[in-house]
């Protein structure tokens, strides 16, 4: 689990990861959110991850004119999956969180 993790932090630059339940701890901890839900909306937005692959299959012709591109573009493909592994084997979650200044 740590080396795919750190593949998809290396590979997109991204904070590391909490989960929803830690960031959830965090807004009440802060005392101005009240009514804090957290909510694992990972079922809702998987899908999306290998739909933006075949965004790209279907139109390539962003591409195709750009030899450049297609190494940047392979490397993405395999990490837009890889982040789709994380999601569906449960490494990653998609938390929304919402909550109402406290008064």
């Amino acid at each position: 689990e740590k080396s795919d993790l750190q593949f998809l932090y290396d590979e997109w630059a991204h904070p590391y990861f909490i989960s929803i339940q830690e960031f959830e701890r965090l807004m009440a901890g802060t005392g101005r959110m009240g009514d804090i839900v957290a909510e694992d909306w990972t079922p809702q937005t998987i899908d999306s991850w290998r739909h933006s692959i075949w965004v790209g299959v279907v139109d390539p012709w962003i591409v195709v004119g750009k030899p450049h591109l297609w190494w940047k573009t392979i490397r993405e493909i395999v990490t837009l999956e890889r982040m789709h592994q994380a999601f569906a084997t449960g490494l990653m979650e998609y938390g929304l969180i919402t909550g109402r200044k406290a008064p």
